[in-house]
């Protein structure tokens, strides 16, 4: 009769022991595959530019923006460039803040809309250099540029 008893108990633990090794192989290949996609997310993230490199390029790329150049009817979209003037009409605060930046230049002097994308705050009355890549001309007709960065 014990026999008979002690049988069952033993499939019983047999068949929990099987169970568990297969939910912890299963967890262990899961892991296993999350770390993989972790590791090769690493690898993916070292290959791209650091933000500081990006600043770095974008200020060696940029050139000396042209009012005249950039005053027309179509002005070049997508191009890289500085402006350093006077901070006028300030409108918001921060990232997608706008503003108007008056040049002097070689011809005269030239106002640009400038919209914010930096974390840098303007107050009207700065004299701030801007770098970043031109738009279509904003509504009010003057050259647009999209600066990034903003000392």
């Amino acid at each position: 009769m014990k026999k008979f008893l002690v049988m069952p108990i033993l499939a019983a633990m047999l068949l929990a022991a099987c169970g568990g090794n297969e939910v912890s192989k299963e967890e262990s290949s899961g892991s296993s595959t999350e770390s993989k996609e972790t590791v090769q997310k690493d690898i993916e993230k070292k290959d791209e530019p650091t933000q500081e490199e990006l600043d770095a390029k974008l200020k060696k790329e940029a050139t000396d923006a042209d009012f005249v150049e950039l005053n027309v009817d179509n002005p070049p979209e997508g191009k890289k460039v500085k402006a350093t003037g006077d901070v006028s009409m300030v409108s918001g605060d921060g990232v997608g803040s706008t503003f108007t930046l008056t040049t002097k230049e070689s011809d005269g002097y030239g106002m640009y809309t400038i919209n914010n994308f930096s974390l840098t705050d303007v107050q009207e009355g700065d004299k701030v250099t801007v770098y970043g890549t031109t738009a279509e001309k904003a509504d009010d007709g003057s050259p647009q540029i999209n600066a990034t960065i903003i000392e």
